[in-house]
């Protein structure tokens, strides 16, 4: 099944408490990791690498509302977390959240037009994924408790992410 990014919303929690950002039109994520140059005696001349640091970051863009918002994030707050070098944390709906700094920010007047803005956010340490954070919690429970494990990894997996859709 497919997922529809309409309701797929960024969220941002400067001190207040998360607030999605006010008129997005769009974001994405993006991961990426160094590489080392390796070598093996069995490559036949071919390059191989391992991957090293990682890093990600969020990008978004909107269009600027012209009040200050109680219950979103205007451009106004992005401007402020960004000149300030805030560390935020951010989450997408329910499902992945973290931590990170804006460092890119910027807007466009064009005639006739709405003003709009971009903004690039670069994590702070690994993102997380609410599942993940779930299961591993279980996990660590059930072996806390002595208890031995009935289901596969796959199984219990697939339960939590039931209750979290529901």
């Amino acid at each position: 099944m497919f997922i529809n990014g309409t309701y797929r919303i960024l969220y941002i929690d400067s001190g207040d408490g998360y607030q999605p950002i006010g008129c997005l039109t769009s974001h994405s994520f993006n991961e990426e990791s160094d590489t080392l140059n390796t070598t093996t005696r069995d490559n036949e001349g071919w390059s191989t690498e391992v991957p090293t640091n990682q890093r990600y970051s969020i990008s978004f863009d909107g269009f600027v509302l012209e009040n200050l918002s109680n219950t979103q994030q205007t451009y106004y707050d992005l401007k402020n977390i960004k000149r300030n070098r805030t560390l935020i944390d951010w989450r997408i709906d329910e499902d992945d959240y973290g931590s990170g700094y804006i460092v890119g920010l910027s807007d466009a007047n064009n005639i006739d037009e709405f003003i709009t803005f971009n903004a690039q956010l670069v994590g702070y340490g690994k993102p997380l994924i609410q599942l993940d954070v779930i299961y591993d919690a279980y996990v660590a429970r059930a072996l806390a408790d002595s208890a031995i494990g009935t289901s596969s990894e796959f199984c219990l997996r697939n339960y939590i992410n039931t209750i979290l859709i529901d």
